[in-house]
């Protein structure tokens, strides 16, 4: 297939293809999704290999965030604080080996969210893509294996997909299997929200709360595992809500660092003492956990290094020094740091 038999599926001129192909923002928008679904229809690929016999690389590479359902969930699903420490990371490896970063965020309901990634693509802007997804059925993912172009998945075990992902579930259990042996036998799980963002991340941590309590013997009870949102307010309401029953866990594993420092405001505000009466572990040991009051018991990611092996595998598909077929896929091991909020002076039952 060629640029022609998409123009003469889409009625227009081949010249008009090779537009929308490297300048898309210069075509009308009805025209551009026509020649795209011709596309589409056509199962037509653009040759890369022959683009760059006329462009250099780039030596540049996109760091993409996937951004929910909706343009107003933009703001909410993927934290800024995420953002930020992940960007950090990527601009200091990309910088000591010469690449330039470029930082794009999309929306899969948004009418040009997949168009303007689609364009660093394109017009060869840049020469790889790391994609920071929340689901395995991410659009971005499927439209750069059909153009097989260079990208790294960060964050989520993506079949067919060189990816860098925690461990999650052993994460979660070896916090649980903590605080079961040094005495907590009511522990609840603030397990963040399964609304389609972050799902497998929420399964995968779920299987390591269930599991921790079958080693400890403890029951899985439904009234201990509560949805809840990925924000310290969303922290605080759920905190509220298990207060108000005569029941009270006494323990609290919370989905994130910032759920978490919702729980310890709920918990001061009523009077309840940490570690005495609940206990408290958050998740991704964010710099502020150290000097909460209490300080904050949290698991801790291999941020760094998975950027490192991310980027590392992103520049041998780049120049093609990892074979197609060799996909690099590693699970990182977390470990958990203790802190005041969960040190209660007990040693470990064995």
């Amino acid at each position: 297939m060629t640029i022609k038999d998409v123009a003469r599926r889409a009625g227009v001129s081949f010249q008009t293809v090779s537009l929308v192909l490297n300048h898309p923002e210069k075509v009308a928008r009805t025209t551009r999704e026509t020649i795209e679904a011709a596309m589409r229809d056509l199962e037509f690929v653009p040759s890369l290999a022959a683009r760059s016999l006329r462009k250099k690389p780039s030596r540049s590479i996109a760091c993409v965030f996937a951004v929910g359902d909706r343009p107003d969930d933009a703001a909410g699903l993927t934290q800024e604080t995420d953002e930020g420490i992940l960007l950090q990371a990527f601009a200091a490896v990309t910088d000591q080996h010469g690449y330039t970063l470029i930082h794009r965020r999309w929306c899969r309901g948004a009418p040009d969210g997949l168009s303007r990634i689609t364009g660093l693509v394109s017009e060869a802007r840049v020469d790889g893509i790391v994609v920071v997804a929340d689901c395995r059925d991410d659009p971005l993912i499927a439209m750069l294996q059909a153009k097989r172009f260079p990208f790294v998945v960060f964050g989520l075990d993506a079949p067919g997909a060189h990816f860098a992902v925690r461990a999650e579930r052993d994460a979660i259990f070896e916090a649980v299997r903590y605080l079961a042996r040094t005495g907590s036998r009511s522990i609840c799980f603030l397990k963040g929200a399964q609304d389609g963002r972050r799902s497998p991340t929420v399964a995968e941590r779920f299987r390591g709360y269930r599991d921790a309590l079958a080693e400890a013997g403890l029951p899985l009870r439904d009234d201990l595992v509560v949805p809840c949102g990925w924000t310290s307010e969303d922290g605080h309401r759920a905190t509220l809500g298990l207060l108000d029953r005569p029941d009270r866990p006494d323990a609290i594993v919370a989905a994130d660092d910032r759920v978490a420092f919702g729980v310890l405001k709920a918990l001061h505000d009523h009077g309840v003492r940490v570690p005495g009466a609940i206990r408290v572990v958050g998740f991704d040991n964010c710099v502020q956990s150290a000097f909460t009051i209490p300080s904050l018991t949290s698991i801790e990611g291999p941020t760094l290094e998975m950027v490192r092996f991310a980027f590392a595998t992103l520049v041998e598909v780049i120049e093609g020094t990892r074979a197609p077929d060799d996909l690099a896929q590693r699970l990182f091991p977390t470990r958990l740091v203790v802190r005041e909020s969960t040190d209660t002076g007990m040693r470990p039952q064995v």
